[in-house]
C-alpha cells in the first residue's frame, strides 16, 4: 500500500514539474503579431431599392433605366452614421444616369457600367467627407424602351371601366 502511495506522489511531482517547465520555457517569446484584415473582413454587402431613371432624347422620353446596385461598407462605420448610404447612392446613381449624353438607344449594353459604379462610389465618398462606400456593384441594370411598355390596365387614376370606355370611342371626363 505504501508503494501505491509513493508511485501517486511521484507521479503528481513530475507532471507538476513537467508544466512547470513548459510554462517557464514558453512563456519569454513575443506574442504573434495581430492578424492583419482582409478585404472582406468585416465589410456588409447592402442592397439598394430599385430606381426607375427616364432617359430622354429630342424632348421627348425614349425609356427608362431600371436599376440596383449593391455596396460594401465596414459595419462598424455602418452604425455611426446619421445618414445611411443607401439614398445618397440612389440620389447619385439617378443624377449620373439621368444626365448621360449620348445614350445608344439601339445598343444599351454598350453603356459604360465601370464609369457609372466608379462615379457613383467617389460621388458618394466625397458627399460623407470620407471612405464610406468601399465598392458598388449592379446588382440589375435594364434598359426598358417606351415602345415595349404597356399601359396599365388596373389601378392609377383610371378605373377599368374608364379603360373599356375610352377603347370604345367615349373619353370620360
Amino acid at each position: 500500500m505504501i508503494k501505491l502511495l509513493g508511485i501517486g506522489v511521484w507521479v503528481m511531482v513530475v507532471t507538476l514539474g513537467a508544466g512547470y517547465a513548459m510554462a517557464s520555457f514558453s512563456g519569454g517569446g513575443e506574442a504573434p503579431a495581430p492578424k492583419q484584415p482582409t478585404y472582406f473582413e468585416g465589410l456588409d454587402y447592402k442592397k439598394t431599392n430599385s430606381i426607375a431613371v427616364p432617359l430622354i432624347s429630342d424632348n421627348a422620353i425614349q425609356g427608362y433605366v431600371l436599376a440596383r446596385f449593391v455596396y460594401t461598407i465596414d459595419g462598424k462605420l455602418a452604425s455611426t452614421l446619421a445618414v445611411p448610404p443607401d439614398p445618397i447612392i440612389l440620389d447619385e446613381a439617378f443624377r449620373a444616369v439621368y444626365s448621360v449624353s449620348g445614350f445608344d438607344f439601339h445598343n444599351p449594353e454598350r453603356y459604360d457600367l465601370a464609369a457609372l459604379l466608379g462615379s457613383i462610389k467617389e460621388t458618394v465618398n466625397k458627399r460623407y467627407g470620407q471612405k464610406v462606400v468601399e465598392d458598388v456593384m449592379v446588382d440589375q441594370f435594364d434598359f426598358l424602351p417606351k415602345s415595349q411598355m404597356t399601359p396599365q390596365t388596373g389601378g392609377g387614376d383610371v378605373s377599368k371601366g374608364e379603360i373599356e370606355q375610352m377603347r370604345a370611342g367615349g373619353r370620360k371626363s
